[in-house]
């Protein structure tokens, strides 16, 4: 289907304040550096190597807007294609990817939390901009939504064993971080705001937006 614009052995890497990765699934990026001009989307949960399938819950990532980013910041749209559990994205190098249209999450359960209206973002590589983003200078992160500074927020960076380590912004939307050893990390961040609505004839009252940004070292 083709849709347009759109382990590492385990270790003790990391210090007792990591706990395994629980949380909910996202999209993130994996590039292939041998071949400039491959790239795959994935959604799921990148620490416990959960990759969705199509058929299956891939099929839920509606319409992805991919942009490929030239260096002087310009995104050009490119094509994706799904596959048997990613996208296959006709492009390398920086990649940002936006999934705008997905279905209002209704209540669930016997303590039901509001409706949802998901927005679920991906970026590999610099330049370019997303609503909610994770910027990395040297070992700075900044989360930014709507290029303003995200304060206290949480930050996840899912180490490529499967362990994660939680951090929180400062009041400039910065924290510190590092990579202790080789492979791809995966940083993720969640900002939702109360702010109700309507989406494809159904309400909803809290939008949630959730942004990766894929680290090779």
């Amino acid at each position: 289907m083709k849709l347009t614009h759109v382990a590492f052995t385990a270790a003790a890497i990391m210090s007792s304040c990591l706990s395994f990765n629980v949380a909910a699934h996202a999209l993130w990026l994996e590039g292939n550096f041998g071949n400039a001009t491959a790239t795959k989307l994935y959604f799921g949960e990148y620490a416990e190597n959960l990759r969705e399938p199509s058929p299956g819950r891939l099929d839920s990532i509606i319409d992805p807007a991919v942009a490929v980013v030239d260096a002087a910041g310009r995104g050009k749209p490119v094509d994706a294609y799904r596959e048997n559990n990613h996208f296959a994205i006709t492009g390398g190098g920086t990649v940002i990817v936006q999934a705008l249209k997905q279905p209002v999450r209704e209540p669930q359960g016997e303590t039901p939390a509001p409706a949802q209206r998901r927005f679920l973002y991906a970026r590999l590589g610099k330049g370019g901009s997303l609503p909610l983003d994770i910027d990395n200078n040297g070992n700075l992160l900044r989360l930014s939504f709507m290029g303003k500074p995200v304060a206290k927020a949480e930050i996840i960076v899912i180490a490529p064993n499967g362990w994660e380590k939680h951090l929180r912004t400062d009041e400039k939307g910065e924290t510190a971080f590092s990579l202790p050893e080789p492979g791809l990390y995966i940083i993720e961040a969640t900002h939702e705001l109360s702010k109700p609505g309507e989406f494809e004839g159904k309400a909803y009252a809290v939008e949630v937006h959730r942004t990766t940004l894929s680290l090779y070292k």
